[in-house]
């Protein structure tokens, strides 16, 4: 997914995404955006790592210089199905 793509209507959208190394479906709850990054929030079914459970991740890019610069961070290895 490209960060230029990150909107509203992509609440309630099925995902697949990299958690902890390895690939999940998931759903997305929520589009999260501040001064440096973009991105959406993503429940999951349930990863253990060790002695831990994930079941969300921000998956999200780094803003450049008014452009939003996809190749940095997890975005790029989220997609819809």
């Amino acid at each position: 997914m490209k960060a230029s793509e990150i909107n509203k209507d992509l609440i309630g959208k099925k995902v697949s995404c990299v958690n902890v190394g390895a690939t999940v479906n998931g759903i997305i709850t929520d589009i999260y955006e501040d001064e440096e990054f973009i991105g959406v929030r993503i429940k999951h079914e349930p990863i253990q790592w060790g002695e831990d459970s994930f079941t969300t991740l921000l998956s999200c890019a780094r803003k450049g210089n008014g452009l939003i610069a996809a190749s940095e961070g997890n975005l790029k290895h989220t997609k819809l199905i």
